[in-house]
């Protein structure tokens, strides 16, 4: 084998292969294989508790797997320390289902956060343009000193996204980005994240059970079932399988 074949193609930023979780005796994921390509949004379909939040988590080193491989710009990240795991989670932006912002922090308080921790930044000014140009980007620049409890849902939303790319991160991961909004603030969020994958050219994995979210945003979509990824196709492809399981998604 040479030294090329050794390694993963540089268009795919996550490479996994038979990756295994359980908790006890309830086996979530089960040799699950799965490529990201650059500049891509791949959106992960599946029933409630069938392992689509377990698998981004994985991902991202929040849990621990089992067996497998997750190999995140060609570094298998099993086993690796806490230094080196916390230097590709600087390329990684995370967007939790519950936002996670801090509630006694005010905005630009939350967004200067990973700044100043994770980048060291210590000029104001230069902290203060990044903060006001994601602002920006995502339409809220006027909440900038306010707190989260005086958002709506939606713009806490957009905020927890702000703070997801401050970091300028390569790969996003969203966690049901548009659970809990009424339909109009849902698509709005989508068309977010779509706007933002342009504009920073990041690659994205989606988990969601929004269909209209997976039409807006996926250039490909992954069906979760059992364990392992059952189907994949773009949103039309799957839309028009006649296989039931794939139908009832669609319904």
């Amino acid at each position: 084998m040479s030294a090329a074949e050794t390694h993963i193609s540089p268009d795919v930023v996550i490479e996994i292969t038979q990756l295994n979780k359980s908790f006890g005796n309830n086996y979530v994921l089960h040799g699950v294989d799965f490529k990201l390509t650059r500049g891509e949004n791949v959106v992960v379909l599946g029933r409630s508790g069938c392992g689509k939040s377990v698998f981004i988590k994985c991902i991202s080193g929040l849990l621990k797997y089992d067996s497998g491989t997750i190999k995140i710009f060609d570094q298998n990240i099993f086993g690796i320390s806490n230094r080196e795991l916390d230097k590709i989670r600087e390329k990684i932006g995370f967007l939790f289902q519950s936002n996670a912002l801090y509630d006694s922090m005010t905005i630009r308080e939350n967004l200067e956060f990973p700044l100043i921790r994770h980048l060291k930044l210590k000029s104001q000014a230069e902290i203060n343009n990044k903060v006001e140009e994601v602002l920006t980007n995502v339409g809220l620049l006027n909440t900038i000193d306010m707190m989260p409890s005086e958002l709506s849902g939606g713009m806490r939303k957009r905020i927890g996204l702000a703070r997801a790319l401050i970091m300028k991160p390569e790969i996003m991961l969203y966690d049901e980005p548009t659970t809990g909004l009424d339909p109009i603030t849902a698509k709005e969020i989508s068309n977010l994240m779509l706007d933002m994958q342009k504009k920073y050219n990041t690659s994205s994995i989606i988990i969601s059970h929004d269909m209209n979210c997976a039409k807006i945003t996926a250039n490909r979509l992954l069906v979760l079932i059992n364990g392992l990824f059952y189907a994949e196709g773009t949103f039309e492809e799957l839309k028009q399988s006649n296989d039931e399981k794939i139908k009832a998604f669609f319904e």
